[in-house]
């Protein structure tokens, strides 16, 4: 059930960004910026979301993922959804684009960091599982970028 909904959910992730890319009726240039831009939009929400919201909000369900990380992930986070659907009513649909594959992305690396670690880099790899050994450092999971920017990243 845990790989029929991490890569359904990223299947369609990545075809809906493509769509969304093959009907922008912007220039090419803007549509390439505006997608880079919700990729970088996407990495500092995942930050955000899991240090404050997960960490600090809803730090109870949350913990029993980090006591139980191999457990099958048995949903799909509507509200990821909910707020996908605003972001494409407020912006251009290449920004979404951008976030839909920087999603996607999220996906696969936390899906393959419990269930299949030898396919991803070493370093993103060891910067997860350090995150749930200490689970107030290395909250970024696609990238550590945010953890440097904000000095939460175990050294």
């Amino acid at each position: 059930m845990t790989v029929a909904i991490y890569f359904g959910e990223l299947i369609f992730a990545i075809a809906l960004a493509i769509v969304l890319l093959a009907t922008s009726p912007l220039k090419p240039s803007i549509t390439l910026l505006l997608f880079c831009c919700g990729v970088v939009a996407w990495t500092l929400a995942e930050y955000i979301t899991h240090r404050f919201v997960l960490h600090a909000i809803a730090p109870v369900q949350h913990g029993i993922h980090h006591a139980h990380p191999k457990e099958a992930v048995d949903k799909i986070f509507w509200q990821i959804w909910l707020a996908f659907v605003v972001v494409y009513l407020i912006t251009a649909g290449a920004i979404l684009a951008g976030a839909l594959v920087a999603y996607a992305w999220y996906l696969y690396v936390h899906y393959c960091a419990h269930q299949n670690p030898a396919i991803l880099p070493a370093s993103l790899l060891k910067h997860h599982l350090i995150h749930h050994r200490l689970a107030n450092r290395n909250y970024g999971v696609t990238t550590k970028f945010w953890d440097r920017v904000f000095g939460t990243m175990f050294r």
